[in-house]
């Protein structure tokens, strides 16, 4: 008092410079193992995940991955305990088969569960004369692009559309004309935001009762897994955003009917193997793996379909080379004579290396004993990944990287390079 200060306000003072210099501390001890990592990186890139949720948030994770990349070099920090690796070299070291790199906590939402447990993956489609019912669907998008011949046409919707039909039809031999009637299932409202949230707040994949799940049940993990609890943790949450049932509910419960109804309705077994040995594969699994094409089969190949087709639009040299190519073959054209067109398989390539269905790396863990990658040493449980948008943006293996060019795919002794 007697200097001026007042002591409550001293005292309150000191306890936040106390505190800030805890903080300094605390960031400091961290910056310090950032530079003894010797990954360079954004500081807050070593001590939040933030950037990395605000990109992804705002969908641009791979552009800013890319620009990552294209400053920094082949091996990035993306959040504090996240590597992108940009080197091709690495792919068989990370990915090859017999690596000891495991999968992340992310591969998680892939693992499907009910009461007996981890469902085994089993499912292997190996008869690809299975794929003729696919070709009503096919007949079906057609007939509609010729009866709106000169018409604007919304490609993404029908895109998205043929793609849930032939899903469909693959995996029970029927489909629910999407690309006429649109969502008539209500999946993809609920496919959308459960994607959305997997991707910012992730998901572990849920424990059905009954053939059903319980979205409020599922484990967490991923960008930021503790505010799962604070979202579809609380049931009532998730009532809000899926109602009473939950979402995927309703998907199992549709796989399930589908399955019994092509039980009774048709002679021939379910497309998943059981056709020769009905022992190879049971019911319990051709139940997860029907749903598993319902939720997120349909996704990826819309996307890789929108792709190569906007391309080919865009690029009217390649339209009219593909074009000669396709006039020739008798219509409809059938699958193992446009599989003998190297350069129509050039501009599928080609038009995935510049949109990948995936714009995100499926990470991997660095094994015991950590690993040496890019010239740096990792240590063990640190993940790393490799991101297809940034990888196929490799001046050293794609040069001018931007460009719509089939023909680099194509090797000379096929006369079209």
């Amino acid at each position: 008092q007697y200097l001026g200060f007042n002591p409550a306000t001293l005292s309150l003072t000191w306890q936040a410079i106390i505190i800030i210099q805890e903080i300094v501390a605390l960031l400091k001890a961290h910056f310090v193992l950032v530079l003894l990592s010797t990954v360079i990186t954004h500081l807050l890139r070593g001590v939040s995940s933030l950037s990395r949720i605000l990109s992804i948030y705002n969908n641009k994770s791979h552009d800013k991955d890319i620009q990552l990349y294209r400053k920094y070099g082949n091996i990035v920090r993306l959040a504090p305990n996240l590597l992108s690796i940009a080197d091709p070299a690495k792919i068989k070291q990370i990915y090859g088969i017999g690596t000891e790199f495991y999968k992340s906590r992310f591969y998680n939402l892939s693992t499907i569960y009910d009461d007996e447990g981890l469902v085994p993956d089993t499912f292997i489609l190996t008869n690809k004369l299975k794929l003729y019912h696919i070709d009503p669907v096919t007949e079906r998008l057609l007939s509609k692009l010729h009866l709106q011949a000169g018409e604007p046409i919304e490609m993404s919707s029908v895109l998205k559309g043929y793609a849930m039909d032939t899903v469909f039809a693959v995996t029970f031999r029927r489909d629910f004309n999407y690309i006429e009637k649109g969502d008539i299932l209500k999946i993809y409202g609920i496919s959308e935001t459960v994607a959305d949230y997997i991707t910012i707040f992730s998901l572990h994949p849920f424990r059905p009762k009954s053939y059903g799940s319980d979205l409020a049940n599922l484990q967490q993990l991923g960008q930021i897994p503790w505010i799962h609890k604070f979202l579809l943790g609380r049931p009532f949450i998730a009532r809000l955003m899926f109602g009473t049932g939950g979402g995927d509910k309703e998907m199992m419960q549709l796989a399930v009917s589908q399955i019994e109804s092509a039980k009774q309705n048709s002679s021939e077994a379910m497309p998943l193997n059981q056709d020769k040995d009905p022992s190879s594969i049971n019911d319990r699994e051709i139940m997860t793996h029907a749903f598993g094409n319902i939720s997120a089969g349909s996704d990826t190949t819309a996307i890789a379909l929108r792709s190569i087709l906007y391309h080919i639009l865009k690029d009217r040299r390649v339209y009219n080379k593909l074009y000669d190519k396709f006039r020739v073959l008798e219509a409809p054209v059938q699958f193992t004579d446009a599989n003998k067109l190297p350069y129509f398989a050039a501009v599928i390539q080609e038009s995935l290396r510049l949109h990948p269905s995936v714009g995100m790396m499926l990470a991997r863990v660095v094994p015991a004993g950590g690993a040496d990658l890019c010239g740096f040493h990792l240590a063990e449980g640190t993940e790393v990944g490799i991101n297809p948008w940034v990888l196929h943006r490799d001046r050293e293996v794609f040069p001018d990287p931007d460009s719509f060019r089939p023909e680099r795919w194509l090797l000379e002794e096929t006369g079209d390079n």
